[in-house]
C-alpha cells in the first residue's frame, strides 16, 4: 500500500469520525434544549404538624409540598387526587384551609417551593370525609391506587403515591366513619 492509498483511507476515517461527532453533538444539544423545557417537579403528600413556637400544640396539617426542580417556571393550577383503574377512576380537587398554606394559582420559579395544607384545625372532618366519601367504594387493596395530582398551567399533570402514615389514617377513618 503506497503513501498516497494510506493518506486516502486516513482521510476518509477522519469523514466519518467528524460526522459520527457532529451528528454526537446534535443529540446531545437537542436533549439538553428539550429537558430545559420540560415540567419537573419534586411533590410529596402526607400528614405534618405545625409548631408555632408560642406554647400552643402542634396543629396536624395534610401537607402537597411541590418544588420546581426545573429549569423553566411552573405555575400550579390546581392539586387533586385520583384513585381506582381505567373506568373505575376517580377524580377530585383539594381546596386547602388554614394559615400557612399556598393558594392557587401560584408561579414557581426554579428551586422554589409551595405547600398546599389543609389544616385539620379548620376542617377536622377531613380525613373521615374524603375516606367516606371519596374513596367509599375501594378496598384497602385498591387504595393503593390512590395519588396526589397536580396539575399545572401548560397541561402537565404529575402525579405521586401518598405517604404512608396519610394511607394508614385513611384506612382508619374509612373503617371508624
Amino acid at each position: 500500500m503506497t503513501i498516497d492509498q494510506q493518506i486516502q483511507i486516513w482521510n476518509a476515517v477522519g469523514t466519518w469520525v467528524a460526522g459520527i461527532a457532529t451528528f454526537a453533538a446534535v443529540l446531545v444539544s437537542l436533549h439538553l434544549s428539550r429537558r430545559n423545557e420540560r415540567v419537573r417537579l419534586k411533590v410529596f403528600a402526607g400528614l405534618r404538624d405545625v409548631i408555632r413556637g408560642d406554647g400552643t400544640p402542634p396543629e396536624e396539617h395534610l401537607n402537597i409540598g411541590v418544588t420546581n426542580i426545573g429549569d423553566r417556571s411552573v405555575t400550579v393550577n390546581t392539586v387533586g387526587w385520583a384513585v381506582g383503574k381505567r373506568k373505575q377512576k376517580r377524580y377530585c380537587i383539594q381546596t386547602v384551609s388554614g394559615p400557612w398554606t399556598a393558594q392557587y394559582p401560584i408561579e414557581l420559579q426554579h428551586g422554589k417551593h409551595a405547600s398546599f395544607m389543609v389544616s385539620f384545625n379548620h376542617t377536622p372532618t377531613w380525613l373521615s370525609e374524603f375516606a367516606n366519601n371519596f374513596l367509599k367504594s375501594f378496598s384497602d387493596k385498591e387504595l393503593d391506587t390512590l395519588v396526589a395530582q397536580i396539575h399545572t398551567s401548560v397541561g402537565q399533570t404529575i402525579e405521586v403515591k401518598p405517604e404512608k402514615n396519610l394511607v394508614e389514617r385513611l384506612k382508619k377513618a374509612r373503617k371508624v366513619g
